[in-house]
C-alpha cells in the first residue's frame, strides 16, 4: 500500500530510504498507531510515498491489539475491528442481534456499547482475519474481560507496532513511550 507522506521537508527522506523515528499510521482510521518499521518510503516524480510490508497482517496485528487491550472500545477501534471483520454494519447488528442504526451510533460515539464490546471482541478473534492467533486467544480473554470490568479506561492509548520475523506485533510494556513519539503522518 502507497501512502503520500504528509509533510516530506520534516521527514528528510531519500528515495526507497527507511526512517529512524515511528511512523503515524493513520490511514487505518486509528489517530493512536505508530509503526516502529515494517515500511519503507519511495520519492516519485517529486512526491513522497509510504510503503507498507505485509499489509493484511498489520491491520491483523492492530485488531489482536485492540481486542486484548483492558479498556472499552473505542468508537473509531469498533469501526475498524469491523471493516476488517468484512462485516457491513448491518451485518455486525445481526451477529449482536441489534440495529445497524445501534452500531451506527456506537461508532459515532453517540452510545455506549455496554457488554457489546465484549462480543464484538469475540467476534473479531473468531473471524479469519484474527486466524489462528485469534483461535488461541479466545480461552485467554474470559480473563481480559474480568480485568476490563475493573479497568476501564476510555482514554486513547498509543498503539506501537513493529515488524519482525515476517509479522507485525505490539509489545505495549517494551514501547509505549511516555508521550507520543514525533510522527510522520500519512494523508
Amino acid at each position: 500500500m502507497l501512502g503520500k507522506v504528509e509533510s516530506p521537508a520534516k521527514a528528510r527522506l531519500v528515495k526507497k530510504q527507511r526512517y529512524s523515528e515511528p511512523l503515524h499510521y493513520t490511514v487505518c482510521g486509528l489517530d493512536e498507531v505508530y509503526l516502529i518499521n515494517g515500511f519503507t518510503v519511495e520519492s516519485i516524480k517529486g512526491e513522497d510515498y509510504v510503503s507498507i510490508e505485509d499489509l493484511d497482517g498489520l491491520w491483523k496485528a492492530i485488531g489482536l491489539h485492540l481486542v486484548t487491550m483492558r479498556k472499552a472500545l473505542a468508537p473509531k477501534e469498533i469501526r475498524f475491528l469491523r471493516q476488517h471483520m468484512g462485516l457491513t454494519q448491518a451485518g455486525l447488528a445481526t451477529k449482536l442481534r441489534v440495529t445497524d442504526q445501534t452500531v451506527a451510533r456506537w461508532e459515532k460515539g453517540q452510545t455506549d456499547p455496554g457488554p457489546a464490546d465484549l462480543a464484538i471482541r469475540v467476534q473479531f478473534l473468531s473471524s479469519k482475519m484474527a486466524q489462528p492467533e485469534g483461535e488461541q486467544l479466545l480461552p485467554k480473554l474470559v480473563k481480559i474481560f474480568d480485568e476490563i470490568t475493573h479497568r476501564d479506561d476510555i482514554e486513547p492509548k498509543i498503539i506501537m507496532l513493529e515488524r519482525s520475523k515476517k509479522k507485525w506485533k505490539s509489545d505495549a510494556s517494551a514501547l509505549m513511550p511516555a508521550s507520543p513519539p514525533v510522527p510522520v503522518s500519512l494523508t
